[in-house]
């Protein structure tokens, strides 16, 4: 055995060194307890701050989901609304094409056949950008009347108060 290891008695007979790891096992154990103690001692504040909020928490919850039901709905309807124009506007494009044919063949002169084309063409756009944008400012009102609960929604004072998180289970830094 190595000197460091062992320990020669007044026999003569090698017996091993006592250990000197007593000292910071206790200080081990002591910063276990700490951390302990602090981790309790927070999650304890950060439960009492959420457990405090949970009745503002569940009254928004409702209310939101109230505001998502009647979007839902709303929007269900500007779709079925949107849907309908698009099938009436189809109905009305084959029949301004089948106008346009029997235009088309009722046309004395080359001339004639290419503004009735220029006409037929020019409305048929005009008629869509305008249908579009129709739609879509609809569309976008629609939108905007959605998220109008959400942007009045206020946090809970727990998750709107960045220092609840900050300070949540925060220990001492290392030596």
């Amino acid at each position: 055995m190595t000197a460091a290891t062992t320990k020669t008695t007044a026999a003569g007979a090698a017996k091993p060194a006592a250990k000197k790891a007593a000292k910071p096992a206790e200080s081990v154990f002591k910063s276990v307890e700490d951390y302990t103690a602090a981790a309790r001692e927070q999650f304890e504040k950060a439960f009492g701050d959420f457990s405090g909020n949970a009745e503002e928490l569940r009254d928004q919850f409702e209310t939101l989901s109230g505001a998502v039901n009647e979007g839902f709905n709303r929007t269900r309807e500007h779709v079925t609304d949107v849907s309908s124009e698009i099938a009436e506007a189809a109905r009305e494009e084959v029949a301004d094409a089948v106008q346009f044919a029997n235009d088309l063949t009722k046309a004395k002169s080359l001339t004639d056949a290419l503004e009735i084309q220029r006409d037929y063409w020019t409305n048929l756009f005009e008629a869509r950008v305008e249908r579009t944008k129709e739609i879509t400012e609809r569309s976008i009102n629609l939108a905007r009347k959605n998220a109008e609960p959400f942007a009045e929604a206020k946090a809970p004072s727990f998750f709107a108060d960045s220092k609840a998180f900050e300070n949540f289970f925060r220990f001492p830094a290392k030596a």
